[in-house]
């Protein structure tokens, strides 16, 4: 018996799964100097007066092993992951976590800097973004802190002021030696910024990602792609 292409589309289920395209970001690979970044930074700070402090991602890396308690280091893994504002990630409870067997993230809800934890009403009239997480650690480490502390899928999971996390953050670089600037919760979100632009993610995306009403909030990151712009001109010859 011959199947014609219809009956077989009719046969198939309404929601069943068809094979994802292998369509990738075509940038492949980004090769970074990050001692040359770092070297060139107080450059940066000093000649931009509206530039924040920033941290790039080795310095980030030596703050997440250093911090030994899960709390506080799944705090810092999501500002440095997602961009959120610290308020955004004190407010994160379950249900904010989706997993459709394709793709894991977070849905932020946009909240701007205030003392303390979120209140009811901010939380219920603020828009919402969702955020890829793709780095598989901070997955499982979500997914560990969530099967560990087996909250209500309103709970809020971390209970906590954002003058405590800053406190926690102070204390932290102090054991690790100290910092040439003041960093607080909000140079996680600097630094996922210009991470992003770094391996060439578009401005647009970046925005929208830490949930900017405009670009121009966000062209302050892409200032340091020009402050050390030599890398733009390697292979052009002028003669």
């Amino acid at each position: 018996m011959v199947v014609t292409l219809e009956e077989t589309r009719r046969s198939a289920p309404l929601f069943a799964r068809s094979e994802r395209p292998a369509v990738r970001f075509p940038i492949q690979a980004v090769v970074i100097d990050w001692e040359r970044l770092i070297a060139n930074r107080p450059v940066v700070l000093q000649t931009l007066d509206a530039m924040p402090g920033y941290l790039l991602k080795p310095e980030v890396l030596a703050l997440l092993d250093a911090e030994k308690e899960p709390m506080y280091r799944l705090i810092y893994d999501l500002m440095w992951t997602t961009g959120a504002r610290v308020s955004e990630v004190l407010a994160l409870t379950p249900a904010s976590f989706v997993d459709d067997g394709y793709d894991f993230g977070v849905i932020l809800k946009t909240l701007k800097q205030r003392p303390g934890r979120p209140s009811k009403a901010a939380l219920q009239r603020s828009p919402k973004r969702y955020v890829p997480l793709v780095d598989t650690l901070v997955k499982d480490r979500i997914q560990s802190y969530l099967w560990a502390g087996k909250y209500r899928q309103d709970a809020r999971l971390f209970p906590v002021t954002r003058q405590t996390v800053n406190r926690h953050i102070r204390a932290l670089v102090q054991r690790v030696g100290g910092a040439p600037f003041r960093i607080s919760s909000h140079t996680f979100r600097h630094s996922f910024a210009i991470h992003l632009l770094l391996h060439g993610r578009p401005l647009k995306y970046v925005s929208q990602l830490l949930g900017h009403r405009s670009v121009d909030s966000t062209e302050i990151y892409s200032q340091v792609l020009t402050m050390d712009g030599t890398h733009f001109l390697d292979g052009v010859d002028f003669h």
